[in-house]
């Protein structure tokens, strides 16, 4: 109890020192968990109690969450969020023990954003103006290890949905194991132009979209399905709705690194290139537009660039103008006061698709696919009891 009264002390002070009232906590409710619990017991047992805060109007609950039994995070996760209907911030119990000023002011970041709060945004002045009246999606597909053939890989697209492009939604869909194209995103990006709609009252005039985990190899394929699928979904908006769209593929798994020459541009202890650091000449594709940016400062080691291709654009940006947005981008990041490796959409995406991957834990699924309509009937059979639940 003496650490959940630090955590609050520490969370009100990093609260105030950032401008965010918080309010004194309810009392803790404390329910002990045995190491050989059954995850259906635990999943009946905080189902109960979010329930009855839900009916007292609470708006988030903070849960610490033992490191055993294996999979709790995502019991608390299904039960909260798919079945009651609550927001949760899960701290495990030995950060609680060791809780400093830093890590509440991370977790004061995590709250504030899942509340609908804004973070930080882009002053005025800096905004690039290829952001002006652009929606900015991030979409990533992320796939079962190669041993595990029935479980389906999950496609995660996130959309900013205010014109400053610092709030984001998320859209998430389960899909044929190993797939890489996203069956669904044209279903996808419609609804997510509705919610922009909603949100600004106009449409958006021009599509950014970064698309994260796909190789060289796919990119035809990307223009042929994903792209085609863009221009599908703004004609269910309207029939003469054609905006502009930048298709950007955000590639991290490769083997290039970067190193200072002189020693006044090495930055930290390991000497990486300073934050912001951009090739796009020698190394890069002779006709074609892409470059490699170190958007962040590592902490430790030598730091990865990541590699953005350009491989559709309607808005004829130039090759200044793409990286000024992209790295702008990787300032946006709720969870973080500095830079990120790579933009804020696809690293929304990355996260939308690890919940994703949360909520079918501990499930056994079976996808069957039907030509008619191309839908997907998904028969989801929980391990934990021996029911069947058709959706």
């Amino acid at each position: 109890m003496q650490s959940i009264k630090n955590f609050e002390r520490t969370l009100i002070s990093s609260g105030s020192s950032l401008n965010v009232s918080v309010n004194p906590m309810d009392p803790p409710i404390n329910n002990g968990v045995q190491r050989n619990a059954r995850l259906s017991e635990i999943k009946t047992l905080v189902g109960n109690i979010f329930t009855k805060l839900k009916a007292n109007n609470v708006e988030l609950v903070v849960v610490i969450i033992p490191d055993y039994p294996p999979g709790i995070y995502a019991a608390i996760k299904q039960k909260s969020e798919l079945e009651v209907g609550i927001l949760t911030q899960c701290i495990k119990s030995k950060t609680m023990f060791k809780m400093n000023p830093s890590t509440s002011s991370n977790i004061l970041l995590k709250i504030n954003s899942k509340l609908n709060g804004i973070n930080h945004t882009l002053a005025n002045r800096s905004s690039p103006p290829s952001m002006e009246g652009a929606i900015i999606f991030g979409a990533d597909v992320t796939h079962p290890s190669p041993d595990q053939t029935a479980i389906p890989s999950v496609a995660a697209v996130a959309a900013s949905h205010d014109i400053h492009g610092s709030q984001y939604n998320m859209e998430w869909r389960l899909q044929s194991p190993k797939v890489e194209i996203i069956q669904d995103l044209e279903d996808i990006i419609h609804l997510q132009l509705l919610k922009y709609k909603e949100k600004t009252k106009v449409v958006p005039k021009k599509i950014l979209y970064f698309r994260d985990g796909v190789s060289e190899g796919q990119f035809l394929q990307l223009l042929e399905h994903e792209l085609i699928a863009i221009r599908r979904a703004c004609l269910r908006l309207n029939i003469n709705y054609r905006p502009s769209v930048t298709f950007l593929v955000v590639q991290k798994r490769h083997h290039t690194r970067m190193f200072p020459k002189s020693s006044c541009d090495m930055d930290g202890k390991f000497a990486n290139v300073p934050s912001g650091t951009i090739v796009d000449t020698q190394i890069t594709h002779p006709t074609e537009l892409d470059f490699y940016l170190c958007s962040h400062a590592s902490i430790q080691g030598t730091s990865r660039p990541t590699k953005y291709h350009l491989i559709w654009d309607d808005n004829n940006f130039t090759e200044d103008q793409l990286e000024q947005l992209t790295f702008y981008l990787c300032f946006m990041f709720a969870r973080c006061t500095r830079s990120v490796s790579y933009p804020a959409p696809t690293y929304y995406a990355h996260l939308a698709a690890f919940r994703a991957r949360a909520y079918i834990e501990k499930l056994v699924i079976c996808l069957q696919y039907y030509n008619i309509k191309t839908k997907i009937y998904l028969c989801i059979i929980f391990l934990a009891k021996s029911s069947t639940l058709i959706i």
